[in-house]
């Protein structure tokens, strides 16, 4: 029998822009990867680099992410970690790849950011993409399959992963952690080092047998409604 396979992608820019770094695999549910890309737009840079220091919006990650594309520029083209590339080259790459493995879901960890990019790299050719595929967030599909628990919630708790309003953290990074049981674990916020833990994740919410959603949610809103209905007055903890 023929496994069904997908793409989990990750786009790296500042919200509103083209993104100047993509990671994505293309893989199946048993665990297999099929094929792993990293692509860096370089036409790219500049906008998201200004729009990052406009707002002040994470600069030093933004800043860092693009220094290290323009080290790896600098090595000898095999030994790249990034493969430099047109918008134009990466739009038709991302379609050729999409038909060619018969992919019929992308998977995102916050699927509405990485979509919003996605339509703005690929413009007018982004019906062509919508018609092939459909977008999935993996972030209610693991919270309805492992963080609606008060084990989740004691574990934000008791290491301060609360968001700045003081609601219950749902990002890769925390969630990462808390899966693997790594407290040490740090996101490299690079397209697709990203990619694979939110491949790991999404792995771990198919392995949960659950009935899973994966449309776009409000996930602090929902465990909060959770902690509410368990009698955790969290943010009083907090």
């Amino acid at each position: 029998m023929t496994k069904e396979k997908f793409i989990v992608l990750d786009c790296e820019g500042m919200s509103g822009k083209m993104p100047y770094n993509i990671g994505f695999i293309v893989a199946d549910r048993y665990g297999k990867i099929y094929k792993k890309h990293s692509f860096a737009l370089p036409e790219n840079i500049y906008v998201n680099i200004a729009q990052s220091a406009k707002t002040g919006q994470a600069v030093e990650m933004t800043a860092k992410n693009v220094q290290d594309i323009l080290k790896d520029f600098s090595k000898p083209r095999l030994k790249r970690k990034y493969k430099a590339e047109s918008n134009n080259y990466v739009i038709n790459f991302i379609l050729k790849t999409i038909k060619k493995h018969k992919i019929k879901k992308v998977y995102a960890y916050n699927v509405t950011f990485d979509k919003m990019c996605l339509k703005n790299l690929f413009e007018d050719r982004f019906i062509e993409l919508e018609k092939l595929v459909e977008f999935c967030d993996i972030i209610p599909m693991i919270l309805y399959a492992k963080l609606l628990t008060k084990k989740y919630v004691n574990f934000c708790l008791e290491n301060g992963f609360t968001t700045e309003k003081g609601y219950i953290q749902t990002k890769a990074e925390t969630v990462y952690k808390y899966l693997m049981n790594n407290i040490d674990f740090v996101e490299e916020h690079t397209g697709l080092a990203d990619v694979f833990i939110e491949y790991e994740i999404l792995l771990t919410a198919f392995n949960a047998h659950k009935k899973l959603d994966n449309k776009p949610c409000q996930a602090w809103k929902i465990l909060d409604n959770f902690c509410k209905e368990k009698g955790i007055n969290y943010r009083a903890i907090a």
